[in-house]
């Protein structure tokens, strides 16, 4: 639905002030807790004061409590303990760092196109002691990823890279891609067909499962609790441009 000019200049506004409260908040936060994860599968984590993109979602990852949609098959597909891990589109290293911790026999190869997240990156690796099980690195590319996949028996892939999943996950160019278990968020409105086309591409080798993103309940963090209702909100939003899912595949093999 397209906004008046009115409704557009509102949307700024609010966005710019909830940026700036949702600082105090994280200020208030680091405060009372420091710098370590809360709650959830990361719990414990040492996260970097630095960002590469927007705020960093620092405060829902803090709590715990960011992208919680993936909870459940995190827990799943770490059971099985997988050796390597591939992050394509890493960010600050959170799913990168924080599967090295989980993960204690797993090498974890990052990978983010901007500099700044790869410098963060190491150095969250460094701050929680898995930097020499963590390669840090540019852009990802069919050739690499096919390359890397093949060095672990059982291969687990993060992928968070605005798009370019499209060029990125085809079993046409990447053959390997069929023992690797996949975690694939979709950014269909960049390109309305992602989904269906990683769909019809992983489907002959893969169980495949859609999670939606959903709710949060910021009544679960006792730092959340004592706050009015909009800081409670607040602090659990993650700022996404439409609702977002994600596209789990399991090998069959």
């Amino acid at each position: 639905m397209r906004m008046s000019d009115h409704g557009t200049a509102i949307w700024h506004i609010a966005h710019t002030a909830t940026r700036a409260r949702r600082q105090d908040l994280l200020a208030a936060l680091v405060a009372q807790s420091g710098w370590a994860v809360q709650a959830g599968p990361f719990a414990g984590m040492i996260v970097s004061d630095r960002v590469a993109w927007g705020d960093g979602d620092l405060l829902p990852k803090l709590l715990g409590c960011y992208e919680s949609e993936l909870h459940p098959t995190l827990a799943e597909v770490t059971k099985a303990a997988p050796d390597l891990v591939i992050n394509i589109g890493a960010g600050e290293g959170y799913y990168a760092i924080g599967l090295a911790r989980l993960l204690p026999h797993a090498f974890v190869h990052a990978f983010d196109t901007a500099a700044e997240a790869q410098d963060i990156c190491r150095s969250v690796a460094s701050l929680n002691q898995v930097n020499q099980r963590v390669s840090v690195a540019g852009a990802c590319s069919p050739d690499l990823l096919n390359a890397l996949l093949p060095r672990g028996r059982m291969p687990l892939v993060i992928s968070d890279c605005e798009g370019h999943e499209r060029d990125l996950i085809n079993p046409a160019r990447v053959p390997s891609l069929r023992t690797a278990t996949l975690i694939i968020e979709c950014h269909d409105f960049v390109d309305a067909s992602i989904t269906n086309t990683l769909a019809e591409r992983l489907n002959p080798t893969h169980d495949l499962v859609a999670i939606t993103e959903s709710g949060r309940n910021p009544n679960e963090s006792t730092f959340l609790r004592g706050l009015n209702s909009l800081d409670r909100w607040l602090a659990v939003c993650e700022y996404r441009p439409t609702m977002m899912h994600w596209l789990v595949a399991r090998p069959r093999i």
